[in-house]
């Protein structure tokens, strides 16, 4: 698993170093943290849940080939770490003695987004800047705890391997923001950043059941931006 990570970020790199053949508008690179709501979606009727914190940092690159008009479009990507918490219900998870199932989860990711950009200038201090692509991500670790409304039956708590959660999650990646000069090369952006997943999270069997389970995250992430050129 490791080695197709590490494959899979040579891929993102590859796919900002091959363009730069050409002549390049801009590069920018940019370090951000954010943090938000986190949910996620089922087929499974008998669950609800409400939102909790999700949050999240990494590395973006954007590179700036071409301009549309008053517009700057190019290609970006980079490598984000991912914290998700969850809270859920099960209803009527166990049958005998009956009883409703509350789950409080954690769980880490590695994800690779991949999108395009787009720049505008407002004014020379301010740009807005949108990234609309998907992400890959890698599932590094997760915890969970469960109680039960039967006070006859004992919580239980673990973390989660492979029978539990599947390694490999694949979504939508949206954010829009704006650049803020601080001076010289340097910026910052503030930004809502979006990520959709799209694959089943949790694997299918008699343990889990057999549903599709997805997550979601919306956060408001600030990011310094160093502008290269």
């Amino acid at each position: 698993m490791q080695k197709r990570l590490s494959v899979l970020i040579l891929l993102g790199l590859v796919f900002l170093a091959v363009p730069m053949t050409v002549t390049a508008l801009g590069l920018d690179v940019e370090a951000k943290a954010g943090a938000g709501v986190g949910l996620g979606t089922t087929d499974n009727t008998d669950i609800t849940g409400v939102a909790r914190l999700a949050a999240g940092g990494g590395i973006s690159v954007d590179l700036y080939l071409l301009s549309l008009g008053p517009v700057d479009i190019g290609l970006s990507t980079g490598v984000e770490y991912s914290y998700l918490t969850f809270h859920s219900t099960w209803a009527n998870k166990v049958a005998l003695p009956p009883s409703d199932m509350t789950t409080d989860s954690i769980y880490n990711y590695l994800n690779l987004p991949i999108s395009l950009v787009g720049s505008m200038p407002i004014n020379p201090s301010i740009k807005l800047v949108v990234r609309a692509g998907g992400f890959i991500g890698y599932f590094l670790s997760g915890t969970y705890k469960n109680t039960f409304s039967n006070p006859f039956i004992p919580s239980n708590s673990g973390s989660f391997d492979s029978d539990s959660a599947n390694r490999w999650e694949y979504g939508l990646h949206f954010t829009a923001g704006a650049d803020l000069a601080l001076g010289g090369s340097l910026w910052v952006e503030p930004a809502l950043q979006f990520d959709m997943g799209l694959t089943d999270t949790t694997p299918n069997n008699a343990t889990n059941g057999h549903f599709n389970d997805t997550f979601w995250s919306l956060t408001m992430v600030l990011g310094i931006k160093y502008k290269v050129m």
